[in-house]
């Protein structure tokens, strides 16, 4: 009996007899009907709760409590037995407690067996900086900017966002760290605004996000003392009241099927814009990916670059370490670690966290051995002090093996499992090659397919499994994570699979030659910067195409059969025959830490110096054969066709630690010859190398007569710096009007001086939102409400309700968005108003519908089949589609007939939009539209073309059908561009389909060699 008081169906039970007992001595409520009364419920739900039929929720509760006069003690200890009997709340308190056990006795990369701390306790805060959605992660920047911030606050805003960093720099531990805190937070009381949940980005893969969410945890969590599995409807919805779900997506990068990715993070767009915004928050992380398949997370998705440790970090790190290892003096040993780190060059690989947490314990345990020099040679040791402490403990793996249930099926049975833990080395790492070729099979099964793992007869599979599972978590390399082993860490993968794919000599070759020997041809709109030009269509190398991890673990293991395997390769990447984008690569793989010849970065080093000083290297293609005007136009359509290159090249320069970097950024940023921009950034670039003279550089820069934008870069690069005179150039800055000085000049001048003088950028700021100026007034107000000054909201306020303010609805939105009720208030008006435009007044009612409005769905349908939505647009798509996808996205059915309706109506107009708007929402009728709409010739050929592209992004198998059948229709226009997709998909019809388009490549070609001839004779 004491034991079921104790469950919840007991904590239920003693509920109801203290509202019984209370009812019994209250002198004006003796029936169930009178409390029923007294407390203005109905008599159903007193009875379902006197029953035990429901358990209350918490505002019954407190109606009961206050009809009955229960306060203080009496009143906590209801409300502690009803959470107790809650069946949600006890699912919840079980999920935590197990997350905590797993967040403190999981596993995690870096950590030899028999030595985990937990993690919390070794871990040291990185800081992040936030870069735009195409920007660049430095694994090696130095320095901390004025926009750095620890990375937990990273976790502790409120919207979405991605952490990035390369490879071992500290993304999973960020995550595990946070989980760790804040389900102890939640555990006493303490928690906030979301509940963790860490799951990796492959179980979102082709699953529903509640169905994922259940299955990772309770598969996860099972071994952490997790009784009952976690339901799909336990994640789809809210935890608690006003509390949602902080959902931590880790190892995006792993998923190597872009296309999977691409669904992925659709998924989570959807749903972070869609009706269950406010029940999740995605962290996603990853290494950096290609600019385009991030922004599929929007726009507005902050990106947010893990920064390395500083050297200072790294002493503090290794006293943690020594500390916990228990070594004599660990303060003197950390200081000896970091001395030991600058004699063999390592200063540069050990900021990296993975790397300081493996070259910690490699010191430790031999401190009078020098460290091994090179990340090789680091995954090398570290990986053989692991087998070695697996071998000197055989004793005990013999036990485990009796204890598997080996011993009762003879001493053959030990013998066999005895010979598969000798070849256990070897079997991992055929293991992580099969994993790196993109094998899915489970871990398991791809052990027993090995002769040195065969099972002896007379054993059964589940027993002979059960000792290959605890031989593998044994190795301190693989780990039980949802019901299937994994590598503790990619990079352990990349590692044992660069060993396997060069095990050999011939093999090695193979591989080398497989990743390095990609020659291209010289044309119009070639990407070979800096590459010597001979004549059009003339040879060049690109650089690998593969993660630059791999890269480097195989040029390191393939030097092991022989010194020189890919010397060859690298020396002409590291010529002009590959370029910049050659230097780049040598440059990279030198951060890494990868061995690379001497003689390789010497070449690299002066083609970088050449380049930089070439006052010809100014474009990034072969259009240099052109005049300025050529540049200016191309140069306005594409950024990466600038002058910028020289500044580029210089910067690697630097990457290759090469003493002539600075002298060479210095010349770039004093030469008059460039734009402003360029001299800016070759002086932001030269901070990192010589501080003062790149603060007096940045501070002339800022001062100049160049564009606008870039003396405000200049300013922001002082701050950088932490220079005293950035606060008043910024000010400076902003006050100042005329041509060289735009309203978004003037506005991000005061927004980078809010990060340096608070008060004195939001006074800057209001006078600006109030002046003739012209600068856009939300954003300001958006700047002022974030540094907490009220005059941020009266300035919205003012400009969603000025009638001559043009753009109304972002500032109504924003009052909105910031809890201001007059903000939901004032886009209802605006969504009513038939004055406005209907653009407007669609994109108001959106606003309502992201902000949960219950008048969001009205307005939108009505909206949608209004007369004048039917020929308007928004932003190029049609009004009435747009409002129906906005409907559709806020749960509304109607939203979904109306699109297939626009869809299938021949007059209506942007079919196109509407089609692929209803197969984005998963509405299957969607792809069928699109599919027959790809082939309906009355679509316009763009149009069309359009819809097949969708049908690939979709991953519709239907996509190489229709792009045959455009490729191969003569009356269709963009034929040609059909049977590039279909090359590009590997379709086997491609090649008959191309034959068609051979004179293009012909004419191309002779207009090329025409363009060469008239060069060389100038």
């Amino acid at each position: 009996m004491d034991g079921d008081k104790t469950g919840h169906g007991g904590a239920h039970m003693m509920l109801v007899a203290e509202l019984r007992k209370a009812m019994a001595g209250h002198p004006r409520i003796a029936k169930q009907g009178d409390l029923a009364r007294a407390a203005g419920i109905s008599p159903a739900t007193v009875s379902n709760v006197f029953t035990m039929t429901k358990v209350p929720s918490g505002e019954t509760l407190g109606l009961l409590a206050h009809a009955l006069d229960i306060t203080g003690p009496a009143l906590a200890e209801l409300r502690r037995l009803r959470d107790r009997a809650d069946q949600r709340t006890r699912r919840l308190n079980d999920y935590l407690v197990a997350a905590q056990r797993a967040a403190r006795d999981h596993p995690y990369p870096g950590v030899l067996a028999g030595t985990t701390p937990p993690l919390t306790t070794i871990y040291l805060t990185q800081q992040a900086h936030i870069g735009s959605d195409d920007s660049e992660a430095n694994p090696v920047s130095r320095g901390p900017a004025a926009s750095s911030l620890p990375a937990e606050e990273v976790l502790a805003d409120t919207h979405t966002c991605v952490v990035l960093a390369g490879p071992g720099g500290g993304k999973s531990s960020l995550l595990r760290t946070c989980l760790a805190t804040e389900v102890e937070r939640w555990i006493q009381g303490r928690g906030k605004q979301t509940v963790p949940v860490l799951i990796s980005a492959a179980a979102l893969a082709d699953r529903p996000l509640a169905q994922a969410l259940s299955e990772a945890a309770s598969t996860d969590l099972a071994s952490y003392g997790l009784l009952d599995e976690l339901p799909p409807a336990f994640f789809a919805t809210v935890p608690q009241p006003e509390v949602g779900w902080l959902v931590l997506v880790d190892g995006l990068d792993e998923v190597t099927d872009p296309a999977t990715r691409q669904r992925i993070l659709r998924t989570l767009a959807a749903i972070a814009t869609g009706e269950h915004a406010s029940l999740y928050r995605f962290v996603v992380a990853t290494r950096p990916l290609p600019p385009d398949e991030l922004r599929t997370l929007g726009s507005g998705v902050p990106h947010y670059y893990l920064q390395p440790f500083t050297l200072s970090d790294v002493e503090h790190v290794a006293h943690s370490w020594f500390r916990m290892l228990q070594l004599a003096d660990p303060r003197s040993a950390a200081k000896r670690f970091v001395e030991a780190v600058y004699r063999t060059r390592l200063d540069d690989l050990a900021r990296v966290p993975l790397m300081t947490s493996m070259l910690c314990q490699l010191y430790a345990a031999a401190p009078d051995q020098p460290l091994p020099v090179g990340r090789s040679h680091i995954y090398e040791a570290f990986i053989a002090l692991l087998y070695q402490r697996q071998y000197t403990s055989r004793p005990s793996t013999v036990s485990s093996t009796t204890h598997a249930g080996l011993a009762r099926y003879g001493p053959g049975a030990l013998d066999r499992a005895e010979y598969t833990m000798d070849h256990l080395p070897e079997l991992i790492t055929r293991l992580a090659a099969e994993r790196h070729s993109g094998s899915a099979l489970p871990t398991i099964t791809l052990m027993e397919s090995q002769p040195e793992a065969q099972r002896p007869p007379r054993v059964p599979i589940e027993s002979w499994r059960a000792f290959l599972h605890m031989s593998l978590c044994s190795s301190g390399l693989l780990t039980d994570r949802a019901g299937e082993l994994v590598f503790l860490h990619q990079t352990l993968l990349e590692y044992l699979a660069a060993r396997h794919a060069t095990r050999n000599a011939r093999a090695a070759a193979r591989a080398l030659r497989q990743i390095f020997h990609r020659p291209a041809r010289y044309w119009l709109f070639s990407d070979a910067p800096g590459v010597r030009r001979r004549w059009w269509g003339s040879r060049y190398w690109k650089p690998p195409e593969e993660e630059a991890s791999d890269v480097g673990f195989l040029i390191d293991a393939s030097q092991q059969h022989n010194p020189d395997a890919c010397t060859r390769y690298l020396a002409r990447l590291a010529s002009s025959r590959a370029g910049l984008r050659g230097c780049e690569f040598i440059a990279e793989q030198a951060l890494l830490g990868t061995h690379l010849p001497r003689n390789v970065i010497g070449s690299a080093a002066d083609l970088c110096v050449a380049l930089a000083s070439d006052p010809a290297f100014h474009y990034n293609s072969p259009l240099s054969l052109w005049d300025d005007w050529a540049y200016a136009s191309l140069s306005s359509i594409s950024p990466e066709i600038t002058r910028h290159s020289r500044v580029k090249a210089a910067e690697v320069l630097a990457q290759l630690g090469d003493s002539r970097a600075a002298d060479v950024l210095f010349a770039l940023a004093t030469d008059p010859s460039l734009d402003g921009l360029s001299q800016v950034e070759a002086a932001r670039a030269l901070s990192d190398l010589d501080a003062p003279r790149a603060a007096d550089l940045l501070r002339s820069l800022a001062t100049t007569s160049i564009r606008g934008w870039s003396r405000v870069r200049a300013a922001r690069g002082l701050c950088d710096l932490g220079d005293p005179r950035a606060a008043d150039l910024l000010h400076s800055l902003a006050l100042a009007s005329g041509m060289s000085l735009s309203g978004e000049d003037r506005l991000n001048a005061a927004r980078a001086l809010s990060d340096l003088d608070a008060p004195r950028a939001a006074d800057l700021l209001y006078s600006l939102a109030s002046s003739p100026a012209r600068i856009d007034r939300v954003q300001a107000a958006r700047i002022l409400t974030a540094l907490s000054d009220p005059r941020g909201f009266d300035l919205a306020y003012s400009l969603a309700a000025d009638p001559t303010y043009q753009r109304r609805v972002p500032p109504a939105r924003l009052l909105a968005e910031l809890g201001d009720p007059r903000g939901a208030d004032l886009l209802h008006s605006l969504a009513t108003d038939p004055a406005l435009k209907i653009e407007a007044r669609i994109e108001a009612a959106e606003a309502l519908a992201d902000l949960q409005d219950p008048r969001a769905h009205e307005l939108l349908y009505s909206l949608a089949i209004d007369p004048a939505a039917a020929t308007e647009s928004v932003f190029g798509v049609g009004a009435a589609a747009c409002a129906a996808q906005a409907l559709a996205k806020a749960g509304d059915h109607r939203g979904t007939d109306l699109l297939y309706s626009l869809a299938t109506e021949p007059t209506a107009h942007n079919r196109v939009h509407a089609a692929y708007a209803l197969a984005d929402l998963g509405d299957p009728r969607g792809r069928d539209l699109l599919c027959s709409l790809a082939m309906d010739a009355t679509i316009d050929d763009s149009g069309r073309t359009y819809m097949a592209s969708a049908l690939i992004e979709l991953g519709d198998p239907r996509a190489d059908d229709v792009l045959y059948s455009q490729a191969t229709d003569p009356a269709f226009k963009s034929a040609k561009m059909a049977a590039e997709l279909l090359a590009e998909r590997r379709d086997p019809r491609a090649a008959s389909v191309s034959v068609r388009f051979v004179w293009v490549h012909r004419l191309l070609r002779a207009v090329c060699r025409r363009l060469t001839e008239r060069a060389r004779a100038r």
